[in-house]
């Protein structure tokens, strides 16, 4: 047995820097190789269109100063030409009938959505959120925020999600807790700024 502990330590030797090297990060690659983010509602709704609730309204804002605060990323005039795709939707108090609210889905125009059953616990306030705000109205409840990233196709369609999360009061100001979420995951998994695209002069 002696004999073959020396090559025994080679072999572990090599396996484990290999191994480390396996490891996938906890977010997609494209979090690493993005410049600019575009942020919108959800239905293809972004801040210039009128008919957007106000409350969606100021969580696009809200996750833009977000992103500015950020400083990874760049945010983009064009949804076309951003390399990531932030849909955003801010929950509300709504019946208890059992039912989540539509999802995001990149299928199409317009982004239809197909909803999703739930259970009774998720229709439950977060426990670990305390205050006088949990206290709904009989038959009430409240949505969860959720922040949903995809990238785009060059057809204009959008591809994902590859990153999406939910809380009770995810998008409210000044934490935007979402976004902070997100922020920690792809400063973990890729924790060097990429380097900003160099412009013909």
């Amino acid at each position: 047995m002696r004999r073959n502990l020396p090559a025994f330590v080679l072999l572990l030797a090599i396996a484990g820097p290999a191994t480390a090297k396996s490891k996938k990060p906890s977010v997609p690659e494209a979090f690493e190789t993005a410049y600019t983010v575009f942020v919108e509602a959800r239905d293809d709704r972004d801040i210039t269109d009128i008919s957007l609730d106000p409350e969606n309204r100021e969580a696009i804002l809200d996750v833009q100063s977000g992103i500015q605060d950020w400083g990874r990323y760049t945010l983009s005039r064009s949804r076309r030409d951003a390399d990531l795709i932030l849909v955003v939707y801010k929950g509300r108090e709504t019946p208890d009938d059992g039912v989540t609210p539509a999802q995001p889905n990149p299928g199409g125009p317009g982004s239809p959505h197909v909803p999703a059953s739930r259970s009774p616990m998720q229709n439950q306030p977060d426990a670990s959120q305390s205050g006088p705000n949990n206290n709904y109205p009989d038959g009430m409840t409240q949505e969860k925020d959720q922040l949903w990233v995809y990238t785009i196709q060059s057809d204009g369609k959008l591809k994902g999600p590859i990153w999406r999360s939910e809380q009770e009061r995810g998008l409210d100001r000044p934490h935007v807790l979402l976004l902070r979420r997100l922020k920690d995951e792809v400063e973990k998994a890729y924790p060097n700024t990429p380097a900003k695209p160099q412009t013909a002069p």
